[in-house]
């Protein structure tokens, strides 16, 4: 699956760049907080199977996000401008949502998809990154990149609205979603440090759920850009 090759591989990068080197490599311990701003899109696609035949439709939502990061992190720099890093983060999110309808249908079909709203809202979540830098100057500001897995806690909403006598129905749950990420970022020495990042982000999350004579699957892709400043302790 791609959220467990996606462990892997983090785990794999974090065992190679944090592996014993020469006595060169200087180690330090970074716990930072971070407000996070950013911008998401997210399209919500339903698909009904019913009476032999099967129809779709999908829509598409955009809005802000904003969270909190707190995070604890390991970086060794090599040979000085070299820097390597892993850390593992907690996400705290607002309660803004994404929301959208869906488009029906209407063919006269049993299989018609009917016209609902939905929504998609993170809660929380944990993750990790790993982290790769380098500073020709060896000043005060060092640049680096990223790439990481979150697993986010969210709430998906679905509905339907019977044309025929108005009914509506919504399912609302919680589903695991798997962001993954890659960026860039600025490490500021400023007595404090200072870590700004620019990141972009992408998951899929899919289901079915089957009801007599009606199969029913969701899918909800969600993507988006993230700007991040984290205050870490002064070294």
């Amino acid at each position: 699956m791609i959220r467990s090759s996606g462990l892997a591989t983090l785990v794999g990068l974090a065992a190679c760049l944090l592996a014993p080197a020469t006595a060169q490599a200087q180690d330090e311990i970074l716990l930072r907080v971070t407000p996070e701003v950013g911008w998401l899109s997210a399209e919500h696609s339903k698909r009904v199977t019913a009476g032999g035949g099967s129809s779709e439709s999908a829509t598409t939502a955009s809005g802000p996000t904003f969270a909190v990061n707190p995070s604890i992190g390991l970086r060794r720099r090599f040979l000085g401008p070299l820097l390597a890093g892993l850390e593992l983060e907690g996400v705290i999110a607002s309660q803004g949502k994404i929301e959208g309808t869906i488009e029906p249908t209407p063919n006269g079909q049993p299989h018609d998809v009917w016209p609902g709203e939905w929504d998609l809202r993170d809660r929380f979540g944990v993750g990790g990154n790993v982290l790769l830098g380098f500073n020709a100057g060896g000043g005060a500001a060092q640049g680096y990149v990223f790439g990481g897995i979150r697993r986010m806690w969210s709430e998906v909403a679905t509905s339907g609205v019977n044309p025929e006598n108005g009914e509506r129905g919504e399912r609302r749950e919680q589903r695991a979603r798997w962001p993954t990420t890659v960026g860039i970022g600025f490490l500021l020495d400023m007595g404090w440090l200072v870590d700004v990042r620019f990141g972009y982000a992408r998951s899929v999350t899919e289901w079915t759920q089957e009801i007599p004579d009606v199969l029913l699957d969701y899918g909800y892709s969600a993507s988006g850009v993230t700007l991040s400043a984290g205050i870490g302790l002064p070294r």
